[in-house]
């Protein structure tokens, strides 16, 4: 599959989105590889544009692996790349500054998403989403995602403790809500609206059949 390649803007762009420095090209880098991209929305959405949609999902995933590693924060919080970003990344954001209180950086392995799925978001919903402080957005990519995934903590000698890990083949299936936007400086990203965790029962019982693999 085709990889979509995205020049770096300048330094002093990445700095107005809270930035301290630019990313590599691989973070913006995207490769659709063997993922299978699944639109489920009845035709509201064309086939193209889900494509689309979800090569702006996996830049925005490349983004948020890069902001955690080079302990982003800022970045994360005022970039445009969440909304609400406080709601959205408030997992991350917290594994930024415990590893900094350590003095290491926090790293995210990649996961081995199988399937992006879109889905249409019913909008009696809104109040579900609202309750957990996300925002409600007509559309959302259910990630059908396995392990292994491991949260590790590197300190400045190069030293590495897991904090975290998810076997091999266990499933990471997520709900993340959204809107596609084309950004002058990240490109076409997905602007994440909400992040559900589809293996917790509570999940699957209030966003059913959104969860559901």
């Amino acid at each position: 599959m085709p990889t979509a390649e995205v020049a770096v803007a300048p330094l002093a762009e990445w700095q107005k989105l809270g930035a301290t420095e630019a990313p590599p090209g691989e973070a913006l880098r995207v490769s659709l590889n063997d993922i299978q991209i699944v639109n489920q929305t009845g035709g509201a959405v064309s086939d193209a544009d889900a494509r689309a949609w979800a090569q702006g999902w996996l830049r925005t995933y490349g983004l948020l692996l890069w902001a955690v590693s080079r302990g982003q924060d800022r970045f994360l919080l005022s970039s445009g790349l969440g909304s609400p970003p406080l709601a959205v990344f408030r997992p991350n954001l917290n594994d930024i500054v415990s590893s900094r209180q350590a003095r290491s950086r926090a790293e995210y392995s990649h996961e081995v998403f199988r399937r992006l799925v879109l889905r249409s978001v019913p909008a009696g919903m809104t109040q579900t989403f609202k309750d957990q402080q996300f925002a409600w957005k007509p559309y959302a990519f259910f990630l059908d995602a396995v392990g292994p995934i491991t949260t590790t903590w590197v300190d400045a000698q190069g030293n590495r403790t897991v904090k975290a890990q998810l076997p091999a083949g266990a499933a990471a299936y997520e709900l993340v809500g959204g809107e596609f936007r084309r950004d002058a400086v990240m490109a076409e990203i997905w602007v994440m609206a909400s992040d559900w965790n589809c293996t917790a029962p509570s999940a699957r019982a209030g966003l059913a059949p959104l969860c559901n693999p």
